[in-house]
């Protein structure tokens, strides 16, 4: 990787990342875990698999309502 080359991320995470810390950062699980993935995708090497990780998000229902 070239100093002044960046690693390229999906443009999705890059939007959410942006967004978060638009609002002030991170104040709950779902924003702090967008945060956590841009800044361990920024903490790899440039890969081709960067550009095209998606983030999967799935809801739990609590309860038996």
């Amino acid at each position: 990787m070239s100093i002044n080359k960046k690693p390229k991320i999906s443009k999705q995470l890059e939007n959410y990342y942006k967004a978060v810390m638009k609002r002030g950062g991170p104040t709950g699980i779902f924003t702090q875990a967008i945060v956590d993935e841009y800044e361990s995708a920024m903490k790899e090497e440039t890969k081709p698999e960067l550009e095209t990780k998606k983030i999967n998000i799935s809801f739990l229902k609590k309860g038996g309502k």
